[in-house]
């Protein structure tokens, strides 16, 4: 009985071999961290990617001073493509819109869709009246709306989803921004 005794308490004492079982037990976890941050910031790096396809494309429409057409706006969704570089489902929406101050709403003057999303209108321009700026009245501006779509490549606990993006530039040096429905049109064919 004695020897069982003492053949115990040396087994309770010793520690070798508790590493191997500490490892096999932290393991996991720590792989699951390593995983989870680097989803997490490859998510961020997506929506800071879309935002500054949104501005960038948000400037180059402010900048010009011609017609916008087809060919024009799938130029601009292959520079989206470009600046996001990614696989997943993207879409683009152009919308130009101005305020009226005596009946203090925001009105379409056109807007155009790629990629899955469609032209905007006046009923969608009101419910996202929130994140429009304070604009005088006549004022045109110019809403950018950048969509891409974002899937974790580890299951980590974030499923996937969409970032959404707008952004409002002003034409610079033109008054307006035009959408022509030929591509060599003139003023009559033109919506401002």
């Amino acid at each position: 009985m004695g020897r069982i005794r003492a053949y115990l308490a040396a087994f309770r004492r010793d520690e070798s071999g508790s590493i191997a079982v500490e490892s096999m037990l932290m393991i996991p976890v720590l792989i699951w961290c390593y995983l989870g941050t680097f989803v997490f910031f490859d998510a961020f790096r997506a929506q800071s990617t879309n935002i500054k396809a949104s501005y960038t494309i948000g400037d180059t429409l402010s900048r010009e001073t011609g017609y916008i057409t087809t060919n024009y706006m799938n130029s601009l969704y292959a520079l989206q493509g470009l600046l996001l570089q990614t696989t997943e489902p993207r879409g683009l929406q152009v919308t130009v819109y101005t305020y009226n101050s005596t009946t203090n709403a925001y009105t379409v003057k056109w807007s155009r869709g790629l990629g899955g999303l469609t032209a905007m209108n006046n009923t969608q321009l009101t419910a996202i009246r929130a994140i429009l700026p304070v604009m005088p009245n006549g004022e045109i501006a110019i809403l950018t709306r950048s969509q891409v779509h974002y899937t974790p490549d580890y299951e980590v606990g974030i499923d996937p989803f969409t970032f959404d993006e707008y952004t409002v530039t002003r034409p610079r040096f033109a008054p307006q921004l035009c959408w022509n429905t030929v591509e060599n049109g003139n003023a009559n064919t033109a919506t401002c």
